[in-house]
């Protein structure tokens, strides 16, 4: 297969005789990703002792590392986090949301009292303690997934444990010995006020170690009640861990699409700021479901506006874009037309393009490469049609959004189309 034609090529002003040669070096090959068995492991050392209190106070002669902005005090010193997932990272006002920092890099971009619009990030820092302590304000959707030396201690997302909602608590977390580690913790709707360390262990800063991978869509990425963790739990983050990307940004709201605003906005109206002021290096734009029953026209024109505005504003972003969703092996035809005509409008654009209908993976050139099958079989979920295909294990009980199972499912699904369309 052609590279120049799975891939859009973008010209550097700069050196516009030179560009194809130098952004061709810089790919996704598939040659360069991770074993899919390793990223998506378990930890596979001692199972962490982990308790969850209401209270501020650390353990005595620990040290509090404060986010940045926060205001230290005693033998309080600012901690080097690394925060992935999200940016804008902003501090709270008043008592006690004063200690603990939240993001707004997701629409409507705000940050309220102890809550934010980007529910969904990380925190990362290297340390050499046997025992941490994590302090955050319990709120009662809070939930979070530990990783250690890049490896998840659970699955899924894990509720925080909290007591009572608005106050302060602490995680304490035993790793069972003292040793150099790289500690990530991946929230949701959890306000985060630093960790304590015992004297004599140390924190450092871990740089991300990989590329930005951002998913811009619907509740399909930004989770539902079907599925544990919001958007934390979604095909999204296991994605990006199976194609070697520890930087990965929920940039999803539910109920949205192309003309579609839902409870918040289209696409349209919040790539700017959502997506193009936050650089992603590789990113999948996911829509389409809520706007399947409008014109077929006006959906066309929608998603070549925005995939100019993605050309424009992202020159050097690798971008896919995948179909219409069908939570069923047989779609009704606005949805099979809203592919369509995401797929054409994806052709013009010169972006790479995955029909979860068919299984079709289409290069930048808009020409078939490879037919992987529809994403989902059978009819879902009534005793009638149980066993008749995927849709019983994988679409919950509201026949449109998947399960976690169907998260897993689909970030393999979604992680094999985006190799078949990498250059070896």
């Amino acid at each position: 297969m052609d590279v120049l034609s799975t891939l859009t090529l973008p010209k550097d002003p700069a050196a516009p005789g030179q560009a194809a040669t130098a952004r061709y070096a810089d790919l996704w090959r598939r040659r360069d990703l991770p074993d899919p068995v390793v990223p998506d492991a378990l930890y596979a050392g001692a199972a962490p002792t982990i308790s969850t209190a209401q209270t501020s106070t650390p353990t005595s002669g620990y040290i509090k590392y404060a986010p940045a902005g926060v205001t230290l005090a005693g033998s309080d010193v600012t901690g080097t986090f690394t925060y992935l997932g999200a940016g804008s990272i902003t501090v709270g006002t008043g008592t006690p949301d004063s200690g603990y920092v939240l993001p707004t890099t997701r629409y409507p971009n705000t940050r309220g009292n102890l809550t934010s619009s980007q529910s969904i990030w990380s925190v990362q820092f290297g340390t050499n303690a046997q025992t941490i302590q994590l302090r955050f304000n319990f709120q009662t959707a809070g939930m979070y997934r530990l990783n250690v030396d890049g490896r998840k201690v659970a699955d899924l997302m894990t509720a925080v444990g909290g007591t009572t909602a608005g106050s302060s608590h602490l995680m304490t977390i035993d790793l069972g010995s003292a040793a150099p580690r790289v500690i990530k913790f991946d929230f949701s709707t959890v306000p985060f006020g630093g960790i304590f360390l015992p004297p004599g262990a140390n924190m450092w800063a871990t740089p991300r170690q990989a590329d930005r991978f951002m998913a811009f869509g619907d509740s399909l990425s930004d989770g539902s009640a079907l599925n544990t963790g919001g958007g934390a739990g979604t095909w999204g983050h296991r994605a990006a861990r199976l194609l070697g990307s520890d930087d990965y940004w929920d940039e999803a709201r539910g109920g949205t699409g192309y003309i579609t605003p839902g409870a918040f906005a289209t696409l349209a109206d919040r790539v700017q700021t959502d997506v193009v002021s936050n650089a992603p290096d590789r990113l999948v734009v996911w829509a389409g479901y809520n706007d399947n029953g409008g014109n077929q026209g006006t959906i066309g024109a929608a998603a070549a506006s925005l995939y100019a505005a993605i050309k424009t504003g992202l020159p050097n972003t690798q971008v896919y874009v995948i179909g219409c969703w069908s939570p069923k092996s047989s779609p009704a035809t606005s949805i099979v037309n809203t592919d369509e005509t995401l797929r054409a409008a994806a052709a013009t654009a010169g972006f790479p393009f995955i029909s979860p209908i068919t299984g079709g993976c289409y290069n930048a050139a808009g020409t078939l490469v490879a037919t992987h099958g529809p994403f989902i079989t059978g009819t879902g979920n009534t005793s009638a049609t149980t066993g008749s295909g995927n849709a019983d294990i994988y679409i919950g009980s509201d026949a449109v959004h998947p399960t976690d199972a169907g998260h897993v499912y689909l970030s393999r699904r979604i992680t094999t189309a985006i190799r078949e369309l990498m250059p070896a």
